[in-house]
């Protein structure tokens, strides 16, 4: 992995160059700067820990607000790497700062720049955490709901959540900025709610494609009780069939 290898999946979003452009020309650059540098820190925290695992990444995207990891993986992943994955964005964010604090009582650092760096990360890390798609905390959230409902189920219950904690962003203040986020976050989540079948399809395909052996095996009534970490076994014309047997005869099967 080398320093051009990173910045060739860096996919900065066009409004975060506009967002940019107007907080330079409102004399925010100390802020604009610590903020992307912060991201950048927190995004670096997920792609090594990605690539420590074994898993592929996609892209990274950069929005004035946060970032985004996407993993070029299959859904069948193992959910705890995807999890210790999204958990060393923050975790790197916080040792970050951390250091940043050792320079600070060390008289590296002036006292204006430390308090501006420091309500930034606490502004980034507690909104990344919240329990809304696509953040950090939206995802963790949908993976731990993995880990105990069908994947179909979670995902509905993941969009329904960030939904619900959308207007709560309001609380941090700075009107404009707020409301320019709570817009993107619903498109976002009236996407993830459009696509939704075509993810649950998604992992059907992967498996009938690629055979996961899992710890876990349930019963499943169909296919929409399929689960991400999970083998099944399904009743068709009064016989149990395992997941393998079921894909392998599926087209000559009634189901």
């Amino acid at each position: 992995m080398t320093i051009r290898h990173i910045l060739n999946k860096i996919n900065i979003h066009i409004s975060t160059y506009l967002i940019m452009l107007l907080s330079f020309l409102a004399g925010y650059f100390e802020v604009v700067f610590l903020t992307m540098f912060s991201i950048i820190i927190h995004e670096l925290g997920h792609f090594i820990t990605a690539y420590l695992l074994g898993l592929r990444v996609s892209e990274i995207r950069i929005f004035m607000f946060g970032g985004v990891t996407v993993l070029d993986e299959s859904l069948s992943v193992d959910i705890k790497k995807e999890v210790l994955t999204l958990l060393m964005g923050p975790i790197s964010q916080i040792s970050f700062v951390i250091l940043v604090y050792v320079i600070y009582i060390n008289g590296y650092v002036e006292v204006r720049t430390w308090e501006l760096f420091l309500d930034v990360n606490l502004l980034l890390l507690g909104f990344n955490l919240l329990p809304i798609l696509p953040l950090d905390g939206g995802r963790l959230l949908n993976n731990i709901l993995d880990l105990v409902f069908p994947y179909g189920l979670s995902h509905l219950i993941s969009i329904c959540v960030s939904f619900l904690f959308i207007p709560f962003l309001f609380v941090y203040g700075y009107k404009f900025f707020v409301s320019f986020l709570v817009v993107f976050l619903i498109v976002k989540n009236v996407e993830e709610t459009i696509f939704h079948r075509f993810r649950v399809f998604k992992l059907i395909t992967e498996r009938k494609l690629s055979y996961h052996k899992f710890r876990r095996c349930s019963k499943i009534r169909d296919l929409k009780g399929i689960y991400r970490n999970r083998n099944f076994v399904i009743e068709v014309n009064d016989m149990l069939l395992r997941e393998r047997d079921f894909f392998k005869y599926e087209s000559v099967l009634e189901v």
